[in-house]
């Protein structure tokens, strides 16, 4: 009994520093949900009150909907081209012995650059001048330079490149645990590499499958420099929306709820993804 308060005290020591550290949060997420209930008038900007007048201009102004809907579709598609790009990376990783370090290395280096700076770098590579529209002009598949910048395809191609490493690092860490005994066995049973693959490796390794796509996806809905840097205005999603209420016309009660509703949004359907998933696995 006495070994065991004392473990439950060294857990509650090593737990403090976290629970400090995100009490602040936690306080700034509650501020931010009781202002978007409040009231704003252009002369007195934010007043004290109890209303849904933020929330229902968030679900019926045309340009609200039509963020919502820009983030959602963003997302997923970011989430499945990692998904559908990161699988195979996430195996030669595993599989790569002595030089999974190397790897490893490769793949989180680009992470230590700064995101804004990642943003300028596609904004090169998009460009009128830039190496796309060069290949292009010069095999002929274009007489002049192609309008890829300020488009929602610079903001995908951005995105990817900002969060694939969030779709492999939990892959690779499942792949690696997978016993390479079981992918013998079934192909020693006669099952071809395809069926193995599809019946053994991919069912095994739904853990990763499960955690690289919550993290791209919710980390795609949430981004603001893809979209403000490469998106050049055009792209309107759900975070451009919100530094424009807060900064630009300063209501930061309608700014409030905006954040509220695509970080509610994006909860209801990780759960929803993840509740689908475990319900598939418990009946198979």
């Amino acid at each position: 009994m006495k070994k065991r308060l004392q473990t439950d005290w060294f857990a509650l020591v090593l737990f403090a520093p976290g629970v400090l550290v995100l009490l602040p949060l936690v306080g700034a997420c509650l501020m931010l949900v009781r202002y978007s209930f409040n009231d704003w008038d252009p002369m007195l900007a934010m007043v004290p009150a109890w209303t849904l007048d933020n929330y229902f201009y968030v679900f019926t102004d045309p340009a609200q909907i039509k963020g919502l809907i820009t983030t959602l579709r963003i997302s997923l598609i970011v989430t499945v081209a990692c998904l559908f790009i990161g699988y195979p990376v996430a195996i030669a990783i595993s599989s790569a012995g002595r030089y999974r370090g190397l790897l490893m290395f490769l793949l989180v280096t680009p992470m230590l650059t700064d995101v804004l700076i990642r943003a300028y770098g596609w904004m090169v590579i998009l460009g009128p001048n830039g190496p796309i529209n060069s290949l292009l002009m010069t095999t002929g598949v274009s007489a002049g330079p192609v309008r890829l910048m300020y488009t929602e395809l610079a903001v995908v191609l951005e995105l990817i490149h900002e969060n694939i490493p969030f779709m492999i690092l939990p892959l690779a860490a499942i792949l690696e645990r997978i016993n390479p005994a079981l992918n013998d066995a079934a192909m020693n049973l006669g099952a071809s590499p395809t069926r193995t693959f599809f019946h053994v490796t991919l069912p095994l390794s739904r853990p990763g499958i499960v955690a690289g796509t919550l993290l791209v996806f919710a980390l795609s809905a949430s981004a603001f420099v893809a979209p403000l840097v490469l998106g050049g205005g055009n792209v309107s999603v759900m975070t451009t929306l919100m530094q424009q209420t807060m900064l630009t016309t300063l209501n930061w009660p309608q700014g409030a709820a905006q954040s509220v509703v695509l970080v509610g949004l994006v909860l209801v359907l990780l759960a929803t993804y993840g509740w689908v998933l475990s319900k598939g696995r418990r009946e198979a």
